[in-house]
């Protein structure tokens, strides 16, 4: 459990470049202030996890790794297309389009 004054942030709106004279609330760019004890504890989960991913030999995993990106897991999903249409076999793919799906949060 973190202590809850790691878990607080002040929010500092930053005007986006080239919209400081429109009065649209989507002109800012929220910039969170973290205390450095949560900045920290992040710091050594992340690394946590990546030690386990790689000691695991779980590198096929794009969250979390550092050089995988959306590319590489689009490209990983068209070969894995590729072979089941060669192979003549069913493939399955379901996504989800969450975009803004966090922005209440």
């Amino acid at each position: 459990m973190l202590p809850k004054k790691w878990k607080h942030s002040v929010i500092i709106p930053i005007t986006k470049p080239g919209k400081e004279e429109c009065n649209d609330v989507s002109k800012y760019r929220p910039i969170s202030l973290l205390n450095i004890g949560g900045k920290l504890s992040e710091r050594l989960m992340t690394d946590r996890i990546l030690f386990h991913i790689y000691s695991n030999d779980l590198s096929d995993k794009y969250g979390f790794t550092p050089q995988r990106g959306t590319v590489g897991a689009a490209m990983e999903v068209k070969n894995y297309i590729e072979e089941s249409l060669r192979l003549k076999q069913c493939a399955v793919i379901v996504s989800l389009d969450v975009k803004g799906a966090f922005d209440a949060a």
